[in-house]
């Protein structure tokens, strides 16, 4: 799954490693890579389900902090959150509350015993209407709550990060997708579910344009930026992770279709979304120069191998 030479790292060994949002899509792929590295990882979520894993809400400092204190946890990757836009939409209070003050509490937890390294996971919607590719050094220009929460967690961990030389990195990703991603609230994963099922694909918005990035390539990003020596950060604390290409609603349903073999046509609906930004795309050539990382599987071969992930999901219910 990584391209980290031997799967065993040496420099994750004896490395104690909290995952936030451990049982989510992008957090159980990241514990697992970090396990196979030779870390020792611990999860935090609020199922408590897997080992070492807390059951906690991301809310309950108390909680958070006697685990991190008890397990000498030193690395801890973020993820925690609500990470949908609808959800902000749906419930915008709870949206601040969750992101901005969970946010807030691992990075005072992480200030008072003195962790070596935070990675706060971030997203390129904070970018809002800015001129493309979107560059690290940009302003943000949120609107909606989901992407205002997210501004307002960057902002708080680059505070925490020069008033208290605390060793901070903030990651915005574009749209992950991959194998085991059960939102079908997402394009992807909706897409999937409905030609598996042999239902033409609903499509709004078809002109819409994204990046996307395979998961695989995801935890890559992550596991570098855990490994990124202290005198290599910049004092920008961001990074832009991005895929290579950009592609429209309409091209990625086309080629979910395409790679089924099916003969399945879009549905064209009605669906007016607030402040939907038509584009947006980043350029990666900062996480390139200092990560040495860049997206390594192709968009056709990374929803091949997620349809047949989906293929066999779903088949596995019936």
């Amino acid at each position: 799954m990584l391209d980290q030479g031997s799967k065993k790292n040496s420099f994750w060994k004896n490395k104690r490693v909290l995952v936030t949002g451990s049982t989510g899509f992008v957090g159980s792929h990241l514990r697992n890579g970090l396990d196979v590295l030779g870390a020792e990882v611990f999860g935090l979520s609020r199922s408590g389900n897997g080992e070492n894993t807390l059951k906690a809400d991301i809310l309950d400092f108390k909680k958070i902090n006697s685990f991190i204190k008890t397990n000498k946890i030193d690395t801890c990757y973020h993820l925690a959150g609500e990470s949908l836009v609808e959800s902000g939409q749906i419930d915008p209070f709870n949206t601040f509350k969750v992101n901005i003050d969970g946010t807030l509490t691992i990075l005072e937890i992480a200030r008072q015993n003195n962790l070596k390294k935070i990675i706060v996971a971030s997203t390129v919607h904070v970018y809002g209407e800015n001129k493309l590719p979107y560059l690290e050094g940009y302003a943000p220009q949120p609107s909606r709550p989901y992407e205002t929460s997210k501004t307002c967690t960057d902002l708080i961990a680059q505070s925490y990060a020069n008033s208290f030389d605390l060793p901070v990195l903030i990651p915005r990703f574009v749209n992950i997708y991959g194998p085991g991603d059960l939102n079908f609230n997402r394009l992807i994963p909706k897409t999937m579910r409905s030609v598996i099922s042999n239902e033409s694909p609903k499509m709004w918005g078809g002109n819409v344009r994204r990046n996307y990035l395979y998961i695989d390539d995801a935890i890559d990003a992550y596991v570098r930026l855990g490994e990124l020596p202290i005198e290599r950060m910049e004092k920008d604390r961001i990074f832009n992770i991005g895929g290579r290409k950009v592609f429209s609603v309409e091209d990625v349903i086309a080629e979910i279709i395409k790679i089924s073999g099916k003969n399945l046509q879009i549905e064209r609906i009605k669906d007016i979304r607030l402040a939907e930004i038509r584009s947006q795309y980043v350029s990666f050539g900062k996480a390139r120069r200092i990560l040495g990382w860049r997206p390594k599987v192709s968009f056709s071969s990374g929803l091949a191998k997620t349809y047949e992930w989906y293929k066999e999901y779903f088949n596995s219910e019936t």
